[in-house]
Protein backbone atom coordinates (compact mmCIF):
# COMPACT_ATOMS: atom_id res chain seq x y z
CA UNK A 1 0.00 0.00 0.00
CA UNK A 2 3.10 2.47 0.91
CA UNK A 3 4.57 2.17 -2.68
CA UNK A 4 1.16 2.45 -4.23
CA UNK A 5 0.90 5.81 -2.41
CA UNK A 6 4.31 6.67 -3.33
CA UNK A 7 3.91 6.00 -6.43
CA UNK A 8 0.53 8.31 -6.66
CA UNK A 9 2.10 10.71 -4.79
CA UNK A 10 4.90 11.08 -7.20
CA UNK A 11 2.92 11.62 -9.99
CA UNK A 12 0.89 13.76 -8.37
CA UNK A 13 3.78 15.75 -7.77
CA UNK A 14 5.21 15.75 -11.70
CA UNK A 15 1.80 16.95 -12.53
CA UNK A 16 2.22 19.91 -10.50
CA UNK A 17 5.82 20.81 -11.56
CA UNK A 18 4.65 20.34 -15.25
CA UNK A 19 1.41 22.49 -14.69
CA UNK A 20 4.29 25.20 -13.00
CA UNK A 21 6.34 24.75 -15.94
CA UNK A 22 3.69 25.85 -18.59
CA UNK A 23 1.50 28.49 -16.58
CA UNK A 24 5.22 29.66 -16.20
CA UNK A 25 5.78 29.86 -20.24
CA UNK A 26 2.10 31.52 -20.33
CA UNK A 27 3.00 33.97 -17.96
CA UNK A 28 6.20 35.10 -20.15
CA UNK A 29 3.20 35.70 -22.83
CA UNK A 30 0.66 36.87 -20.26
CA UNK A 31 -2.87 35.25 -19.68
CA UNK A 32 -4.84 37.94 -21.58
CA UNK A 33 -2.57 37.78 -24.64
CA UNK A 34 -2.74 34.27 -24.29
CA UNK A 35 -6.25 34.35 -24.26
CA UNK A 36 -6.50 36.61 -27.32
CA UNK A 37 -3.92 34.75 -29.21
CA UNK A 38 -6.38 31.65 -29.01
CA UNK A 39 -9.52 33.62 -29.62
CA UNK A 40 -8.11 35.20 -33.01
CA UNK A 41 -6.48 32.01 -34.12
CA UNK A 42 -9.46 29.96 -33.50
CA UNK A 43 -11.52 32.34 -35.62
CA UNK A 44 -8.37 32.10 -38.75
CA UNK A 45 -9.05 28.48 -38.09
CA UNK A 46 -12.96 28.66 -38.51
CA UNK A 47 -12.64 31.34 -41.22
CA UNK A 48 -10.39 29.39 -43.42
CA UNK A 49 -12.23 26.33 -43.00
CA UNK A 50 -15.54 27.44 -43.70
CA UNK A 51 -14.41 29.53 -46.75
CA UNK A 52 -13.29 26.14 -48.13
CA UNK A 53 -9.77 27.27 -48.43
CA UNK A 54 -8.60 23.95 -46.35
CA UNK A 55 -9.79 20.61 -46.65
CA UNK A 56 -10.13 20.57 -42.24
CA UNK A 57 -9.81 22.13 -39.42
CA UNK A 58 -6.44 21.27 -38.91
CA UNK A 59 -5.27 22.32 -42.40
CA UNK A 60 -3.54 25.83 -41.54
CA UNK A 61 -1.90 23.63 -37.68
CA UNK A 62 1.85 23.57 -40.07
CA UNK A 63 1.51 27.81 -40.91
CA UNK A 64 0.26 28.98 -38.03
CA UNK A 65 2.56 27.29 -35.49
CA UNK A 66 5.93 27.89 -37.66
CA UNK A 67 5.01 31.70 -37.36
CA UNK A 68 3.93 31.75 -33.99
CA UNK A 69 7.01 30.14 -33.09
CA UNK A 70 9.05 32.65 -35.25
CA UNK A 71 7.36 35.61 -33.94
CA UNK A 72 8.14 34.34 -30.42
CA UNK A 73 11.52 33.33 -31.32
CA UNK A 74 12.05 37.23 -32.74
CA UNK A 75 10.90 38.07 -29.21
CA UNK A 76 14.18 36.74 -27.87
CA UNK A 77 12.57 33.24 -26.79
CA UNK A 78 14.44 30.16 -27.32
CA UNK A 79 13.31 27.72 -29.70
CA UNK A 80 12.16 24.78 -27.39
CA UNK A 81 9.84 27.44 -25.55
CA UNK A 82 8.67 28.98 -28.23
CA UNK A 83 7.87 25.47 -30.36
CA UNK A 84 5.90 24.64 -26.83
CA UNK A 85 4.18 28.04 -26.67
CA UNK A 86 2.98 27.36 -30.10
CA UNK A 87 2.11 24.18 -29.50
CA UNK A 88 -0.04 24.89 -26.56
CA UNK A 89 -1.54 28.18 -28.33
CA UNK A 90 -2.81 26.05 -31.47
CA UNK A 91 -4.18 22.86 -28.89
CA UNK A 92 -6.41 25.23 -27.27
CA UNK A 93 -7.60 26.80 -30.57
CA UNK A 94 -8.47 23.54 -31.71
CA UNK A 95 -10.36 23.00 -28.72
CA UNK A 96 -11.98 26.01 -29.03
CA UNK A 97 -13.35 25.35 -32.48
CA UNK A 98 -13.64 21.34 -31.33
CA UNK A 99 -11.84 20.02 -33.91
CA UNK A 100 -11.21 16.43 -33.00
CA UNK A 101 -7.72 14.61 -34.91
CA UNK A 102 -8.72 11.96 -37.35
CA UNK A 103 -7.23 8.34 -35.72
CA UNK A 104 -4.26 7.22 -37.93
CA UNK A 105 -5.95 5.10 -40.35
CA UNK A 106 -8.39 7.97 -42.08
CA UNK A 107 -4.81 9.86 -42.63
CA UNK A 108 -3.83 6.98 -45.06
CA UNK A 109 -5.15 7.09 -48.34
CA UNK A 110 -6.83 3.59 -48.15
CA UNK A 111 -8.84 5.10 -45.66
CA UNK A 112 -11.47 5.93 -48.43
CA UNK A 113 -11.66 1.89 -49.26
CA UNK A 114 -12.25 1.02 -45.29
CA UNK A 115 -14.76 3.91 -45.69
CA UNK A 116 -16.84 2.61 -48.13
CA UNK A 117 -15.44 4.45 -51.48
CA UNK A 118 -14.01 2.26 -54.40
CA UNK A 119 -11.08 2.71 -55.66
CA UNK A 120 -9.99 1.69 -59.40
CA UNK A 121 -6.27 1.30 -59.24
CA UNK A 122 -4.27 1.24 -62.50
CA UNK A 123 -0.91 0.71 -60.88
CA UNK A 124 0.94 -0.61 -57.77
CA UNK A 125 0.23 0.86 -54.89
CA UNK A 126 4.18 0.78 -53.58
CA UNK A 127 5.97 0.73 -57.10
CA UNK A 128 4.04 2.51 -59.22
CA UNK A 129 4.24 -0.35 -62.05
CA UNK A 130 1.06 -0.98 -63.94
CA UNK A 131 -0.88 -3.88 -62.50
CA UNK A 132 -1.13 -7.33 -64.02
CA UNK A 133 -4.38 -8.84 -64.89
CA UNK A 134 -6.32 -10.06 -61.61
CA UNK A 135 -4.32 -7.75 -59.19
CA UNK A 136 -5.92 -5.20 -57.44
CA UNK A 137 -3.30 -3.30 -55.33
CA UNK A 138 0.19 -4.30 -55.78
CA UNK A 139 1.73 -6.37 -58.96
CA UNK A 140 3.62 -8.95 -56.93
CA UNK A 141 3.79 -10.41 -53.49
CA UNK A 142 7.08 -8.48 -52.72
CA UNK A 143 5.48 -5.22 -53.30
CA UNK A 144 2.77 -5.88 -50.61
CA UNK A 145 5.13 -7.22 -48.08
CA UNK A 146 7.35 -4.51 -48.64
CA UNK A 147 4.12 -1.68 -48.58
CA UNK A 148 2.68 -3.21 -45.53
CA UNK A 149 6.18 -3.79 -43.09
CA UNK A 150 7.01 0.35 -43.84
CA UNK A 151 3.42 0.70 -42.85
CA UNK A 152 3.74 -1.16 -39.73
CA UNK A 153 7.13 0.25 -38.57
CA UNK A 154 5.32 3.76 -39.27
CA UNK A 155 2.13 2.81 -37.14
CA UNK A 156 4.67 1.23 -34.15
CA UNK A 157 7.50 3.48 -34.31
CA UNK A 158 8.64 5.83 -32.08
CA UNK A 159 7.92 10.04 -33.21
CA UNK A 160 11.57 10.09 -34.90
CA UNK A 161 11.71 7.20 -36.49
CA UNK A 162 8.71 7.80 -38.36
CA UNK A 163 9.50 10.82 -39.32
CA UNK A 164 12.60 9.88 -40.47
CA UNK A 165 11.09 6.66 -42.54
CA UNK A 166 8.40 9.36 -43.86
CA UNK A 167 10.92 11.62 -45.30
CA UNK A 168 12.75 8.83 -46.50
CA UNK A 169 9.69 7.21 -48.61
CA UNK A 170 8.83 11.28 -49.73
CA UNK A 171 12.53 11.27 -51.33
Amino acid sequence: MKVHRDILANLAERRRLERRERDARRGRLGRGRFDQLVRELAGVIRLAFEAGATGSLFGLEGPLRHGIRADLCLQGWHWHDADQMARELMDEAFKAVRATRPSWNEGQREWTVEAGTLIERTRCAHCGKPLPEGHHKFCRTTCANVYHSRLSRLKDGAETAVVRIAVRVMT
